[in-house]
């Protein structure tokens, strides 16, 4: 419980205030009960043929008062109390949320997205209702006490039946409790296997269409949710088990107090107004003592689903120890003797080069050769094993993560849309002007399309940009880093999945906007070239370029331009004519 609590106060907090006046009226709700029971006795007493018009109004008026005022008590209890959860649930999936975007790309790597989101989404929800079970604990055990205290005072005597059984309720709740933590972890861990498994089957519909795979994600599915469904009943069966054995307590204490309130009676130690009060007040205790069991489950699930919160809020995050601010690139990049390995193997290998301003450079190579990681390293989106990266002589360790990522521009093949507005992916979140996003917008090459929608860049493009072509989305891609303006742009294959046509247009608008082609369009200025760092398959993409870099297995094994790469006859010019001949097919 003190766990949980830990767990739950940085999110209750906030909201201390509510919470308090949400447990404070337990107080009055659980005294008001306590009242009716109490009053049971003067029910059976006054309602008598020999009992008068006047007991009888100022009875039914006591009720009636305890009724109303028991109204606002119980509205605002439950309705504060609700607010406080799901006040909490919010702050609790922003915090998870925000923490995801602040762990390193390695995370993701190997995490189930599904597991993520059922983080976000399912575990907040039960460590919410933990809230509501931890005021559930606290007021359900206070009305169960005034119960008892009121039927204390109607006859103690038949009272010591209700203590003999009492041992065996804490026994069922500290029992059933530890059983359902323990099968609540795997409970929430089968419901994020789940979730991830419906994750992949609604994002690989166009695959699973073409391939016949419907059958097969379908079965996927099933064996993750009977996984799910298998664990879920056991705390169902637990859970279940507890409730009817706290009945079969309570049927036990009020089968012995039947008895001894027979002897009782006959005895005339007890009136009958006394024993039906008591009768009341036990038959009232019982059902905040059900509840109690329902908010105990209700906790150790929360506690269970708090865990896998925590373990993801101590993760290690992105590192950041970078003091110094970078406004602009002004000089060069330089590798020197960098290494770099993902955990198994080394994907660059004393790697060393130099990139001045204004230049082009291509990176080209077979798949694995580490092309890409060169440019993940440029962003930090990995950090160096050995070796050292600088931009303008100073490692870029000792640049703020935030500055150094304005200064580059990324496009890569991998398309990251928005289910939104062409504009709002163009500006993600920024303020720009109309002009400026026009400007992105012409020289990304995507005017003629983006004009031609039904709302223009007002127009929603769908999940991921479905509502586009290939080229179109990468276009859109392309508007955004433009409008960024940034000193450096990194271009990752931004071409390779397109077909012929598209490639050729998304090639001229990389072209225009990087100035490789000032004459594309003599009516765009922008200025100073930029500094370009590109990784291509198709290498009569960047055979204009300053220096053209070839990689294989991790290391640099020729360096130069296109012409002086072709007269080497190395594996430059191998991959060269091979791409020429694939072409000309």
């Amino acid at each position: 419980m003190k766990k949980l609590f830990a767990y739950l106060l940085p999110y209750i907090k906030p909201y201390w205030k509510w919470a308090i006046l949400s447990l404070f009226l337990s107080f009055p709700l659980s005294a008001i009960k306590g009242i009716q029971a109490w009053l049971v006795k003067y029910v059976v007493e006054i309602l008598t043929p020999h009992s008068s018009f006047k007991d009888a109004l100022i009875l039914s008026l006591a009720l009636l008062g305890l009724a109303l005022l028991n109204y606002p008590c119980r509205f605002f209890h439950f309705y504060l109390m609700r607010y406080v959860v799901d006040r909490a649930a919010c702050l609790m999936r922003s915090d998870i949320y925000s923490k995801l975007q602040r762990l390193p790309l390695s995370f993701f790597v190997v995490k189930k997205s599904g597991t993520l989101v059922s983080n976000i989404i399912n575990d907040t929800r039960t460590l919410s209702e933990g809230v509501k079970g931890s005021i559930d604990l606290f007021r359900e055990p206070l009305t169960a006490l005034v119960m008892f205290g009121t039927a204390l005072y109607s006859d103690w005597q038949l009272t010591l039946v209700i203590i003999v059984v009492a041992p065996l309720f804490v026994m069922i709740f500290v029992k059933s409790g530890r059983l359902v933590r323990h099968n609540q972890e795997e409970v929430q861990e089968q419901l994020a296997g789940m979730t991830h498994n419906l994750s992949e089957g609604i994002n690989g519909q166009k695959v699973a269409k073409a391939f016949n795979l419907q059958s097969y994600i379908l079965k996927r599915f099933e064996w993750a949710q009977d996984l799910f469904f298998r664990y879920q009943m056991k705390t169902a069966a637990i859970e279940e088990n507890a409730h009817p054995l706290v009945e079969l307590v309570g049927a036990l204490a009020f089968a012995g107090v039947i008895v001894f309130a027979h002897y009782r009676i006959k005895s005339g130690a007890t009136s009958t107004g006394d024993f039906f009060s008591f009768v009341t007040a036990l038959a009232l205790m019982m059902d905040p003592l059900r509840k109690y069991s329902q908010a105990n489950v209700k906790v150790n699930q929360a506690r269970a689903a708090g865990e896998r919160i925590y373990q993801i809020m101590k993760l290690p995050e992105e590192i950041d120890s970078g003091e110094l601010a970078i406004l602009e690139f002004k000089d060069k990049i330089e590798f020197e003797r960098v290494s770099f390995s993902y955990g198994e193997g080394e994907i660059l290998k004393d790697v060393s080069f130099t990139i001045k301003k204004g230049e082009r450079i291509g990176l080209v190579g077979l798949s694995g050769a580490g092309k890409s990681t060169i440019l993940y390293l440029l962003l930090r989106l990995y950090n160096i094993t050995s070796g050292e990266i600088r931009i303008d002589g100073i490692s870029i360790n000792r640049y703020k993560l935030s500055d150094l990522r304005k200064i580059f521009g990324f496009v890569c093949q991998e398309l990251f849309l928005f289910h939104d507005s062409v504009r709002e992916n163009v500006s993600v979140g920024e303020k720009f002007s109309d002009q400026e996003i026009d400007r992105a917008i012409e020289i990304s090459g995507a005017k003629e399309f983006v004009t031609s929608l039904p709302s223009g860049v007002d127009t929603i493009i769908g999940e991921r940009g479905t509502r586009l072509s290939g080229g179109q989305c990468q276009r859109v891609t392309i508007a955004r880093a433009v409008l960024k303006d940034p000193d450096i742009l990194l271009f990752d294959e931004a071409t390779s999945a397109l077909d012929s046509e598209s490639e050729k247009i998304v090639q001229a608008a990389l072209d225009r906007w990087s100035l490789i082609d000032s004459t594309i369009d003599s009516k765009i200025d922008l200025g100073n070239k930029k500094t370009v760092v590109a990784v291509a398959h198709r290498l009569t993409t960047i055979k204009n370029y300053d220096k053209i870099i070839v990689m294989r297995d991790g290391e640099i094994t020729e360096s130069g331009n296109h012409q002086e790469l072709m007269e080497m006859k190395g594996e430059y010019c191998r991959l060269y004519e091979l791409g020429l001949r694939d072409h000309n097919r």
